[in-house]
C-alpha cells in the first residue's frame, strides 16, 4: 500500500514520473518509503511543497505532546540515561559497543557529550568559521551527508540538559555523556587500572555499573564492561522520559 504523504507529493508533482524526474532519480522508491534516508525527504518536500511531517510523520511527526513527553521515530516515548566514569574508564567506548546493540533491536539512538569549555567543531580558514568570527550567532554547514549547526554563545549563560534535549530530533533513546550533577539516572563505566574509587557512592542517580572488576560491595546492579548486551538491557530498563529528567543549577 502505498504511502499517504508520498501520494500526496506524487499528486503535487503531477505523477510519479514527473516527482522522479524533478528529484533527478529514476523513479521514486514506494515500496520502501519508509526507509529512504532523511535527504531524500527533504528533497521531496522541496520539490512539492508537502511538508516532511506530512512525509515521514515517523521522522518529523509530532516530537513533543501536550504534556511535555517527547516522542521518537518509532512512536514511542523519547527516553534518557547517562554514562558516568572517571576520564579513561571508557566511556567512548562502551558507547560505540552499544550503540549497534540497540539499533538491531529497533531502538533509535542518539548522543549528547558535555565537553570542556571552549571545544570547537570548526576550523580557523574555512568560510564557517568567518561566519563565526564576524558575529553571527548560528551557522549552518549541510551536505548531502549530513548537517551541523554552531551555535555561539556570546556571553550567555551555557545551556543545561533539558535546553539541549530539546534542540534534539526525535529519537526511542538519548545516551549521555557528562552532565554528572543532574539529576537522571546514568550507568557508572569502571575499570579498575585507571585506580580510582567508585563514583557511585556519592552519587544517587548511578543506577548500575559496568566493571571489568568484581565489585562485591557495590550497592547497584553489576554487568561485565565488556558485555554490550547486557549493558544494553540495563541502559533500557533504567532510562527514564526526557521530560523528567531535571538540570540542578548551582546556587
Amino acid at each position: 500500500m502505498r504511502d499517504p504523504g508520498l501520494s500526496k507529493a506524487i499528486r503535487a508533482a503531477g505523477g510519479i514520473s514527473e516527482l522522479a524526474r524533478a528529484l533527478g532519480i529514476t523513479q521514486p522508491s514506494v515500496s520502501n518509503w519508509a526507509r529512504v534516508p532523511a535527504e531524500r525527504v527533504i528533497a521531496v518536500e522541496t520539490v512539492t511543497g508537502v511538508d516532511r511531517k506530512i512525509l515521514r510523520p515517523d521522522l518529523y511527526g509530532t516530537e513533543e505532546k501536550e504534556d511535555g513527553t517527547r516522542v521518537g521515530r518509532g512512536g514511542k516515548a523519547t527516553r534518557i540515561i547517562g554514562l558516568a566514569g572517571w576520564s579513561g574508564s571508557g566511556k567512548t567506548t562502551v558507547i560505540k559497543k552499544v550503540i549497534p546493540r540497540l539499533i538491531e533491536r529497533g531502538i533509535s539512538v542518539s548522543t549528547l557529550k558535555h565537553a570542556h569549555h571552549g571545544f570547537d567543531l570548526d576550523q580557523p580558514g574555512k568560510d564557517s568559521f568567518f561566519h563565526r568570527a564576524a558575529g553571527a550567532t548560528e551557522v549552518i554547514i549541510s551536505s548531502s551527508k549530513r548537517w551541523a549547526i554552531l551555535h555561539e554563545l556570546r556571553e550567555e549563560e551555557e545551556w543545561d540538559l533539558p535546553d539541549l534535549v530539546r534542540k534534539m530530533s526525535p529519537v526511542d533513546l538519548i545516551l549521555v555523556e557528562g552532565f554528572k550533577r543532574d539529576a537522571f539516572p546514568k550507568l557508572e563505566v569502571h575499570r579498575a587500572e585507571n585506580a580510582k574509587p567508585l563514583i557511585q557512592p556519592m552519587d544517587p542517580y548511578i543506577v548500575a555499573i559496568a566493571s571489568d572488576v568484581d565489585l562485591p560491595d557495590a550497592k547497584v546492579p553489576i554487568v561485565d564492561l565488556n558485555d554490550a548486551e547486557a549493558i544494553a538491557d540495563l541502559l533500557l530498563k533504567h532510562a527514564i522520559l526526557v521530560s523528567d529528567a531535571k538540570a540542578i543549577r548551582d546556587n
